[in-house]
């Protein structure tokens, strides 16, 4: 019997285990306090209600599924939380938010939005393929250590209190689109690298977002794009632009110098090499 008995066990231990099935929903209201793992896939507007929280665990795979009921060719699908965020990956285990498509590309779902709330945290995520990877908007956050990447936007945010520090935000049109509107901001300790323009001011926006610290280099057309609306100059010093040469900094900004009806980047002093640990830590 105690040979026996071992054998069974040695089965049983040795049983494969099957992956649970992929969580689904679709334009889907959540109204109590939810946590996700796993696979989750999304379709259309999806709202996570005020005073409710969202919890994302570690290696949680969020796929938003093709859907343009307006014609616009951007994908419907959408995480608008109203109540609370934690996504809170590791370095080892990602959260991951991408398209369910099989050949992904850009805009083919719109954001993960964070709308009137408070201190939602988002950490070691992934965002890819979207319109605009986090959107912050009228509340506070922090977004830190996050791949940010292949999207149309980035991130955006206006009028809210975000911390946004220690992210690769890479390969984007758009790394950070904003209209600060009050926003007390700090942006720090960043890569923004191979994007179509890095910073896109595009109007109310004045020096309480504060953005040092940062490595901006490789950007394709302007490394911060001054909207035509912008007429304040901004606070860009003491970031690292990819060079010491004042002139080819100039060179990768569109500001007063371009055009004289919009504000001015303001980036001396600026830093003579690499900020070391910028990126995700």
């Amino acid at each position: 019997m105690k040979y026996l008995f071992i054998v069974v066990i040695f089965i049983l231990s040795a049983a494969p285990a099957f992956a649970a099935e992929p969580l689904y929903y679709d334009k889907a209201s959540i109204e109590k306090d939810t946590t996700w793992s796993g696979t989750v896939v999304l379709r259309g507007q999806n709202v996570v209600k005020k005073g409710t929280t969202l919890t994302i665990l570690p290696g949680t795979v969020v796929k938003f599924a093709w859907i343009d009921e307006d014609g616009d060719n951007i994908g419907d699908g959408e995480l608008n939380v109203e109540g609370k965020l934690i996504a809170k990956g590791t370095k080892d285990n990602m959260i991951t938010f991408t398209s369910a498509q099989e050949k992904p590309k850009m805009k083919d779902w719109t954001f993960l939005m964070i709308s009137v709330n408070k201190d939602s945290l988002v950490e070691y995520c992934k965002f890819e393929y979207a319109f605009s990877g986090v959107q912050v908007h009228y509340s506070t956050a922090t977004i830190r250590n996050c791949l940010i990447q292949k999207n149309f936007e980035g991130i955006r945010f206006s009028t809210t209190d975000v911390v946004i520090e220690h992210n690769d935000i890479v390969n984007n049109t758009y790394g950070i689109r904003y209209e600060a509107r009050g926003s007390r901001t700090t942006i720090a300790d960043n890569v923004f690298r191979g994007n179509d323009y890095a910073f896109f001011p595009l109007q109310k926006c004045t020096s309480t977002v504060m953005i040092h610290d940062n490595n901006i280099t490789d950007n394709a057309h302007y490394s911060v794009y001054m909207g035509e609306n912008q007429r304040a100059d901004l606070d860009y010093t003491k970031n690292w632009w990819g060079t010491k040469d004042k002139t080819a900094i100039e060179d990768g900004v569109f500001d007063k110098g371009k055009d004289e009806t919009i504000g001015q980047v303001l980036f001396e002093p600026f830093l003579d090499r690499p900020v070391q640990g910028a990126g995700i830590q």
